[in-house]
């Protein structure tokens, strides 16, 4: 067996490769079809490493030995280390401030911070056996996220190039797959990105079958999460498809996702649909997308008909430099006044502006700068059941605004 060591995220990309968008994703595939691993392999002697090559092949030719022992596997140890310091305006204070500024250190500005092991085993005729097992990390007290495990994904599959690929276990929905390299930030940086407005809070779900094909520039994907429920197939499942068009100088990509939520009496739905777009232009990348949501569910959901919409721009002023800018705006149609933190059928629709300035150090280093004004609204549009980091907007305040300086290494 050969280990080798890797990024886990998808390298950070300059102008002058294909697709630039690929910035620090949450969640990687396995080899065929992942476009975003890099492997950094042990160094061998050339010499030796041929002849040992070939005395296997012989005893291989031989059956003088397993064919475990024949095929050819790879293991790699990956992982993102990212942490931030953050200033952050008219939060929800304790006692008798009705609100305060609050400064504090948090893990996971433009990826959360993780560790994980992936491998792929060559089975032959174009057949490889993958898995992944991701980990997630808060760097700020070194515990782990989540009720510990692998929390992030837990999968095993078989694919082909021909034929895709199919995985089982614990993953990440289509939705989130697809739409995540149109995210303007780079794969949901949570500074700052309402990314729970796009993806949902259920973008990770158990016993997941999930098929992906690749034809040419074509990416198609579908899943479907098994709900466990005797007598109640449908209870507590979900499911969803996709596809994702990777041209030259424009893409587009489209899903839809529907988890069938326990409710008293049978379940109910919650379905969103999304669609975006990336245009090229130079050094520049011009992004847009829209998210519509609506949910049955009585509780604990606050927004239950919303569109929500944003568009970006990513620049790279050097090949070290970039800037990215981003407007997100919220159209809440309907929501559960009890549990929102602002009790109100029809509250105002929230906006966000977003900037952010990153310095690459290296392909494997980067320094990042980012700023953020949500109006009425948290940020991140956290208030409205998102809660991603726990941002809160205190009772009297219609804005808040955040300021933040990370720094994130790959391995």
């Amino acid at each position: 067996m050969r280990v080798s060591r890797g990024a886990r995220t998808r390298p950070v990309t300059m102008p002058s490769v294909r697709h630039p968008a690929r910035i620090a994703s949450p969640r990687s595939t396995a080899a065929p079809l992942d476009r975003r691993g890099a492997e950094l392999k042990q160094k061998t002697n050339p010499g030796r490493r041929q002849t040992m090559g070939k005395r296997m092949s012989a005893l291989c030719g031989l059956g003088l030995v397993s064919a475990g022992a024949c095929a050819q596997s790879t293991i790699t140890l990956y992982g993102v280390a990212d942490i931030y310091t953050e200033f952050l305006t008219h939060q929800a204070a304790p006692g008798d401030k009705s609100s305060a500024s609050l400064v504090r250190m948090v893990s996971g500005g433009k990826s959360g911070s993780r560790w994980g092991l992936k491998g792929v085993e060559d089975l032959g005729g174009g057949w490889q056996a993958a898995f992944r097992l991701e980990s997630g990390i808060n760097l700020n007290n070194g515990t782990g996220t989540g009720a510990g495990g692998f929390d992030r994904s837990a999968w095993v599959g078989l694919q082909h190039e021909r034929w895709g690929a199919l995985r089982l276990g614990h993953q990440y929905t289509t939705l989130f797959d697809v739409m995540e390299r149109y995210s303007p930030t780079g794969a949901y940086s949570t500074l700052y990105e309402p990314a729970g407005a796009i993806v949902g809070v259920n973008f990770r779900e158990n016993n997941v079958a999930k098929y992906l094909a690749k034809i040419g520039p074509l990416t198609l994907e579908t899943h479907y999460s098994f709900g466990g429920i005797p007598g109640a197939f449908q209870s507590n499942a979900a499911y969803g498809a996709g596809f994702d068009y990777a041209g030259g100088a424009f893409s587009l990509a489209a899903a839809f996702d529907n988890v069938n939520t326990p409710q008293p009496g049978g379940f109910a739905h919650f379905r969103r649909y999304a669609a975006a777009a990336i245009a090229s232009i130079g050094r520049a990348q011009l992004l847009a997308g829209v998210t519509h949501g609506q949910s049955g569910v009585a509780a604990p959901s606050v927004v239950t008909r919303y569109t929500f919409w944003w568009a970006g721009v990513r620049y790279a002023i050097t090949p070290y430099l970039q800037a990215v800018g981003a407007f997100y705006y919220e159209d809440i149609r309907a929501q559960n006044a009890l549990n929102a933190q602002t009790p109100t059928p029809h509250p105002a629709n929230p906006q966000q502006v977003t900037l952010q300035l990153n310095y690459f150090l290296s392909k494997a280093v980067t320094l990042y700068l980012a700023g953020g004004y949500a109006r009425r609204a948290a940020l991140d549009f956290d208030n409205y059941n998102y809660n991603f980091l726990h941002y809160t907007l205190a009772g009297d305040r219609a804005s808040s605004a955040g300021l933040a300086l990370g720094l994130r290494k790959l391995f």
